[in-house]
């Protein structure tokens, strides 16, 4: 019963990161339920409930390869419909939506390296395990989320709503 609730726990614990991070790199709410789903059920067979795969730079590996294997089914299908945009009757609810449609264009143009980096580090996720995931110092880990953090923001700065 005890390995039951440390698993809770640690689902507890990495669900919300594990959903920022992959609704980051697909940008569709739904598809990233989906795959956080899927990569807590994935790890739980595989690995069950030992303390020691109770990590979670072994979750977002299962993760980013579930995306992967999505994007790649879904390329092969030839349906690279982009996600409806429903406009909201509400002024705030449109001005939020625009400045995320800002954000991720703009997270678009980053490389595909510092896009996954910055969207793990502003996911809440330590350096230090945002290295062991991408196999990166965590001074590399650093230096690269600044670099892309700069990048970014100007981007951000050289476009008007």
């Amino acid at each position: 019963m005890e390995k039951v609730a440390t698993y809770q726990r640690f689902y507890t614990d990495q669900k919300n990161r594990l959903f920022s991070y992959l609704f980051f790199r697909c940008g569709d709410r739904e598809v990233a339920r989906d795959i956080t789903q899927e990569s807590f059920t994935r790890h739980f067979k595989q690995y069950g409930t030992a303390q020691k795969t109770l990590i979670p730079s072994l979750l977002f590996t299962i993760a980013r390869n579930a995306l992967v294997d999505y994007q790649r089914n879904r390329y092969k299908q030839n349906t690279l419909n982009p996600p409806q945009v429903v406009i909201p009757d509400e002024e705030s609810t449109f001005i939020r939506k625009e400045e995320h449609s800002r954000i991720l264009q703009a997270m678009g143009k980053l490389s595909e390296q510092d896009r996954e980096i910055l969207t793990l580090a502003v996911g809440g996720m330590a350096y230090k395990e945002i290295g062991a995931l991408l196999d990166l110092s965590i001074a590399n880990v650093k230096v690269r989320v600044h670099r892309a953090r700069k990048t970014l923001q100007e981007l951000l700065s050289d476009k008007v709503i």
